[in-house]
């Protein structure tokens, strides 16, 4: 599955370079217009983060993104600034497919189980953005500035025990960087969890790229600046996977 994604900060589509936020590269597109665009061009789901939420939330940009999805209906999955169960329900009741846990998933799991346990693990894509060390891959927090102390595999297993079956990775070094996709993280995964649905995100700079990922089992991919940039578009994406 093809999946357009729009990162959101000050209210503007913007694309970071490794999570860094002083590296903001803002695009001249409207939000609902350019959400309408994807849909319009056969994207089956999009993808939405609150970057300002995720760094402050009390700065949530929820009323901005939320108006912008007016008339949308093509299913949506939303990160960024969730930390609670009344924003989980917030969103499911906006209209949200699933909400998506990145670093709550890591820092506090018994809280993410109950959530799991009161809304229904399908409500929820788990995302884990990693680095790779001579550890393995290991999941990063506060920004992407320290590591956790469970592994990438170990927090994946705990998940799935859970009945979630969605996960959306990214390695770090990649991120926002259209130097091709991080392929070994991916394969070490699935090969790891060969029945999990694995959203590959970070890097996809090419055509190529995609068809590799689809190769490789991955269930979905992520496709922000490629498509801002305009590297191809949507319709050409979708045509390297059918059925997307």
């Amino acid at each position: 599955m093809i999946i357009p994604a729009l990162d959101v900060l000050q209210n503007r589509i913007v694309r970071l370079y490794q999570g860094k936020y002083d590296t903001a590269q803002f695009y001249p597109y409207e939000l609902g217009a350019r959400l309408a665009e994807y849909a319009g061009s056969g994207a089956s789901k999009l993808h939405l983060v609150d970057l300002e939420g995720a760094r402050d939330p009390s700065k949530k940009q929820w009323q901005h993104i939320q108006k912008a999805l007016e008339g949308l209906k093509v299913p949506f999955q939303i990160g960024g600034g969730i930390r609670s169960e009344s924003d989980i329900s917030t969103w499911l009741a906006a209209g949200a497919k699933q909400v998506v846990i990145g670093s709550m998933a890591v820092e506090k799991s018994e809280t993410v189980k109950a959530w799991i346990s009161q809304f229904g693990p399908e409500k929820f894509v788990i995302a884990l953005d990693v680095n790779k060390t001579e550890n393995g891959w290991l999941p990063a927090t506060h920004g992407w500035l320290n590591n956790a102390e469970l592994g990438l595999f170990e927090l994946v297993a705990f998940y799935k025990s859970l009945g979630v079956n969605e996960f959306l990775c990214t390695d770090i070094s990649k991120d926002g960087t259209m130097t091709g996709p991080s392929f070994p993280l991916y394969q070490d995964l699935l090969t790891q969890f060969p029945d999990i649905q694995v959203q590959a995100s970070g890097g996809v700079s090419s055509l190529d790229d995609i068809a590799k990922l689809k190769t490789l089992g991955v269930s979905g991919i992520i496709l922000g600046k490629s498509l801002l940039d305009g590297a191809f578009s949507v319709e050409e994406a979708i045509t390297c996977c059918p059925n997307a």
